[in-house]
């Protein structure tokens, strides 16, 4: 198996809010984004006796993350979206409610620098961008090659905050006419060509804003998000936490609002007034840490009425 040098972003804080269940130890975890299995091995070992919901969409990821949990009894892998866990799925394995949630929304380093899948731009390979590859959904060169010039627009901007994405979609329009798009040094030779030099990031490359609109657009992330979030906050047993970890500020709006919402409509409480960002010393040995944000919510005990006594 091709090893990634993935480390589990905020450990310690994760830790502490799974920590606030108020059942103690937690019976029944849900990480929704498995991964490599690295949060998933650290609530193994913090919570002995826990039995864990692993899930992903992504079948090579969760193998990848059993893998990695070998010798941990009750763990329970399903190949799915968080977005799509129920009733159905936790009575199946004898849980009654969730004591503790983590969503982890970014992607894994393995896609970037090992999957083929064409999310980054370091070697040559399709552009497929699909987190779920089996189940035909469109890809990326799909998108590219027969969306609208205001489709493609409307994805480089919304989901990548992309300033020059009318110029750069018109451009894959113009090239698309001669030649369809088959790699993913196709759409980042594009993109550079797109941008005056001038205006490149300093820090990254010209066209990681548009990757990262275009993966988000293939795998609706942000639909599953929200949903997801909702969803899973509605299982979780009075007292349970959920904790969600983003990585770039669409998906911690999403997260933040959802959990205002939740709060202000429903018997939950915001336990993250400001989210929790990685130390000095984290981001020095993990860079990827760099950007993540993390969020806890907590359902409340029901308030009960006195009258029906």
């Amino acid at each position: 198996m091709i090893q990634s040098p993935h480390i589990p972003v905020l450990p310690r804080q994760v830790l502490s809010l799974l920590s606030l269940s108020h059942t103690n130890p937690p019976k029944w975890i849900l990480d929704g984004t498995a991964g490599e299995g690295g949060h998933s091995k650290l609530i193994l070992e913090t919570f002995p006796g826990v039995n864990l919901l692993l899930i992903d969409r992504d079948a090579t990821m969760l193998e990848r993350a059993l893998a990695n949990l070998q010798g941990f009894e009750s763990v329970h892998p399903f190949q799915m979206n968080f977005s799509e866990v129920n009733d159905e799925i936790l009575q199946s394995v004898g849980c009654l409610g969730l004591d503790g949630v983590l969503v982890d929304l970014g992607v894994s380093l393995f896609h970037f620098l090992h999957s083929g899948r064409g999310f980054t731009f370091k070697q040559e390979e399709p552009l497929d961008m699909r987190l779920e590859p089996v189940l035909g959904n469109q890809t990326a060169a799909d998108i590219l090659n027969y969306s609208s010039v205001l489709t493609l627009k409307k994805i480089f901007w919304d989901f990548g905050e992309e300033r020059w994405a009318l110029k750069i979609a018109n451009n894959i329009v113009q090239i698309r006419q001669k030649t369809k798009f088959q790699t993913n040094l196709d759409l980042a030779k594009i993109v550079e060509a797109s941008i005056p030099r001038k205006f490149w990031p300093k820090e990254s490359h010209p066209a990681t804003k548009v990757f990262q609109a275009l993966r988000i657009a293939v795998n609706e992330e942000l639909v599953h998000a929200e949903k997801g979030i909702r969803s899973l906050s509605s299982l979780l047993v009075p007292g349970g936490v959920i904790a969600c970890i983003s990585f770039h500020s669409l998906e911690d709006r999403i997260v933040k609002w959802a959990f205002r919402d939740l709060e202000a409509n429903s018997d939950f409480s915001i336990l993250t007034k400001k989210p929790m960002i990685p130390e000095d010393e984290e981001i020095r040995t993990n860079r990827a840490s760099r950007s993540a944000k993390l969020r806890g919510l907590q359902r409340d005990y029901p308030i009960l009425d006195t009258d029906e006594f």
